[in-house]
């Protein structure tokens, strides 16, 4: 082979090698290998390597093997900065750092920019300020202030303004001195190339240089603009993507569905921290990686994600080396590391040590110490990509000493247990004698019940009642009047009956009370020359009568109190009686439109039999319940007696 023939095929060679190692080629992420979402409306990267995806049904994490979905709401701009990661809404601002996360409402937000310590928001109405943990709305001009915010820079000592009333020029955000409308256009996005701003809207992009506009020809329907590498990236939502040199602007390429892609709908391109170009689509995400055959890997980096001790988070400031001091108890510790390589996400490998040598190579990023003896430990953790390994990430920790093998511990304890000795046997006596009293008490409170009860049931055998009563049957008798006969023994036989019964048990459905005290009051309204009548309610809650028991012979003596002493000076009397259920009380009013209590205690008549009665079933209810707030009052229309309401209340009891 001649000279000029040897030339030839290494300069071919050379070439071709030189081509192929700059060769592009694309891999697409969608649905079949696990995104959830395919229409990827936002893209950013974290500090750890972590890709970022924002879509219309939430927030995914990528680590260049998994997707995890972080939240499910709308994402419509990202940004990681100081090592915080920015994510725009439909409803307002997610700011995330590590595994911490806040929210803060607002309108839609499109843009977050930050300057100094100042954060800012582009949203849907007006530009809003990240101050004292709320977004407050600025106030620059009534044009601004409620126009749609697109972008937000800041270049030449100027902020840029985006939005849907022009491109605005302005000194200041917080207190805005010089306020220039640009243009009237529409921009949708911005970008900066060095001193000069490029700005896009749906239909071009503009280069503004020292107030000088230079139009640019590019794709329609734009819908981001990105640089990278000294080349401007125009994406549009059905021509695909169009790449110009910079800053010349000099046409390179066209990436569209007929040479490259699956789709013309484009909605971001990014370049990530490899040299790595990802592209949004709303059919998936596409991954663009030039291989370079001089390329070589890059040293990984080890990342913490997670420390816990007894499956607690720590807090902890990321660095080199970690140092620990814990508690002798605190002695169980879980540890995630992670490595993030989006071009060689299984190709990762792990180890650990622990005080002596390391563990094989693994793809395990979890650790798990449990049940540690105290004492100090030092744990180094390592990984690599393809032989380059990662530099070691320590962490320092020491369990302390258990308090009890401490000597000042065992004699403290040792006096502690004399004392407590002592004191259990005094708590012991104690206690006994508490439990003697309590026997003692419940008791005389007992037999308090069985005389209240017996004197109860004086009151309802009322001597006078069943005479008048009696001669009430007999004069009917005598009339003739067989029917009214007949329903006065009924009603005067069941009333002994229901007081028999009750007399020897401590409670009595409310059905039974009831129908003691329509026996009782069909025989007054008999007996009685004045007309009285009577209403029975009740409102239990959808509880049957049935179910519900109460202290025998409970509500008839003021029943009767109403009827002998509430009505002297009237011909006509109504008595209302009502159960009513609430939060498992049940309260009982008696309520009459007679005299009035003040007026009826004050006649002589019967007196002694009134007092009697109030004060024995007074006793009573405050014995069953000590917070029955039993109280008699006087019904008043402006400053006109009309009648007694006696009212109280005891705990609700069933029989189910």
């Amino acid at each position: 082979m001649t000279l000029c023939k040897k030339i030839i095929v290494l300069v071919t060679i050379f070439y071709v090698s030189q081509i192929v190692s700059q060769q592009e080629t694309y891999k697409i992420f969608n649905t079949e290998n696990g995104l959830s979402n395919t229409n990827i409306l936002k893209i950013t990267q974290d500090n750890i390597g972590y890709l970022w995806l924002g879509t219309d049904s939430g927030l995914i994490r990528f680590d260049g093997d998994d997707f995890t979905r972080v939240n499910s709401k709308k994402i419509t701009s990202l940004l990681f900065k100081n090592q915080k990661l920015f994510v725009g809404t439909t409803k307002g601002l997610i700011v995330k750092e590590g595994n911490q996360e806040v929210f803060y409402e607002s309108k839609k937000v499109f843009n977050v920019i930050i300057k100094g310590t100042d954060v800012f928001v582009a949203t849907n109405q007006g530009i809003c300020h990240l101050k004292n943990k709320k977004l407050i709305p600025i106030q620059i001009n009534t044009k601004l202030d409620f126009s749609i915010i697109y972008d937000i820079v800041y270049l030449n000592n100027s902020f840029f303004i985006a939005s849907n009333n022009g491109l605005h020029q302005i000194d200041d955000l917080i207190q805005p001195k010089k306020i220039t409308l640009l243009t009237n256009d529409v921009f949708i996005d911005l970008e900066i190339d060095g001193e000069k701003l490029l700005a896009a809207s749906n239909n071009k992009v503009i280069c503004l240089n020292d107030n000088k506009i230079q139009p640019i020809k590019t794709i329609q329907n734009i819908y981001n603009i990105s640089i990278i590498e000294n080349e401007l990236w125009v994406s549009s939502i059905n021509n695909g993507i169009e790449i110009f040199s910079l800053p010349n602007f000099k046409f390179l390429q066209k990436i569209n569905k007929y040479n490259t892609l699956k789709t013309d709908h484009i909605n971001y391109v990014f370049n990530d921290n490899q040299n790595t170009k990802w592209i949004g689509t709303n059919q998936g995400l596409y991954q663009q990686k030039k291989y370079n055959i001089n390329n070589r890997n890059s040293k990984p980096n080890l990342h913490l994600e997670s420390v816990k001790v007894n499956f607690k988070e720590v807090n902890y400031i990321s660095k080199e080396n970690i140092n620990l001091n814990l508690n002798s108890n605190e002695n169980s510790i879980s540890i995630v590391y992670k490595t993030v390589n989006l071009l060689k996400p299984k190709n990762i490998l792990y180890r650990y040590k622990i005080n002596n040598t390391f563990s094989n190579w693994s793809k395990n990023n979890s650790l798990q110490l449990a049940n540690l003896d105290y004492g100090s430990y030092t744990l180094e953790l390592q990984s690599k990509i393809d032989g380059v390994k990662s530099d070691i990430k320590k962490i320092n920790f020491t369990i302390n000493t258990p308090f009890y093998y401490n000597v000042y511990f065992i004699i403290s304890a040792f006096i502690l247990f004399v004392f407590i000795s002592y004191v259990l046997v005094d708590l012991n006596i104690k206690s006994i004698k508490k439990k003697n009293s309590k026997k003692l008490n419940e008791l005389e409170l007992k037999n308090s019940l069985l005389t209240l009860k017996q004197k109860a049931l004086q009151l309802q055998m009322n001597p006078h009642f069943i005479f008048n009563v009696l001669n009430g049957i007999k004069a009917l008798g005598n009339s003739g009047k067989t029917k009214e006969l007949n329903n006065s023994i009924n009603h005067f036989s069941s009333l002994l009956r229901s007081i028999l019964n009750s007399s020897m048990k401590d409670k009595i459905t409310l059905k039974e009370e009831i129908e003691a005290l329509k026996n009782y009051l069909e025989l007054e309204q008999k007996m009685s020359s004045k007309k009285i009548s009577y209403s029975i309610k009740t409102s239990l809650n959808n509880i049957d009568e049935e179910e519900i028991l109460v202290p025998t012979m409970l509500i008839q003596p003021f029943a009767e109190n109403a009827i002998h002493h509430a009505f002297i000076n009237k011909e006509l009397g109504n008595i209302e009686i009502s159960f009513t259920i609430k939060k498992n009380i049940l309260y009982c009013s008696i309520k009459d439109d007679g005299i009035g209590f003040n007026t009826s205690i004050n006649n002589k008549k019967e007196t002694n039999h009134k007092s009697a009665a109030l004060k024995i079933t007074k006793e009573r209810i405050n014995n069953i319940y000590k917070y029955s707030d039993f109280n008699i009052s006087e019904v008043k229309e402006g400053d006109i007696i009309t009648g007694t309401n006696v009212s109280f209340k005891i705990p609700l009891e069933t029989d189910f």
